[in-house]
């Protein structure tokens, strides 16, 4: 009798957490839509830095801000889909989103964390040595312009040699 007792007082404790559970998915994925939405500000603030910083010569963004970018749409996304679920779902259906809100929780709060970039969005790069084209020019207009400063030099008697590479 007391095993039966047991089993059932385990049965019953079992029911009253996972109706917890249930009840506590909606304030779980309120939670999640709030940090999301962090992120997403986080994101969209990155693309006009990233805006800023990658009119200034010799600059050029990580591969990892790209890729943390990335991660954050397809986040959003999950999140979103998620979301809906919850809207919609009852009682049983809850209950196996609960360990997806919670999944997308963790996620959320790590992407948050990497969108930090302590040592910035962009990499200082070499600019390439060359002759560089003015807006509008034509490439026909900059081979003769560099083949008429190499005739200055080369008439030019202070210049003693001339080097094209």
């Amino acid at each position: 009798m007391d095993t039966i007792l047991g089993i059932a007082n385990n049965a019953i404790g079992l029911i009253v957490q996972k109706v917890s559970d249930v009840s506590g998915v909606k304030e779980k994925m309120d939670a999640l839509e709030m940090n999301m939405r962090m992120v997403s500000a986080r994101r969209a603030d990155i693309v006009l830095e990233l805006e800023q910083e990658e009119r200034k010569p010799g600059k050029k963004r990580k591969r990892e801000v790209d890729a943390w970018m990335q991660n954050a749409a397809s986040l959003e996304d999950q999140v979103h889909k998620v979301g809906r679920k919850v809207e919609e779902g009852r009682f049983f259906s809850h209950l196996r989103l609960e360990n997806q809100v919670s999944g997308l929780a963790t996620q959320v709060e790590k992407l948050h964390e990497m969108g930090k970039f302590d040592n910035g969005l962009t990499l200082g790069v070499k600019l390439a040595r060359g002759y560089e084209l003015a807006p509008g020019e034509q490439v026909g207009q900059a081979s003769q312009t560099k083949r008429d400063e190499i005739g200055d030099c080369l008439t030019n008697e202070e210049v003693l040699r001339v080097s094209t590479g």
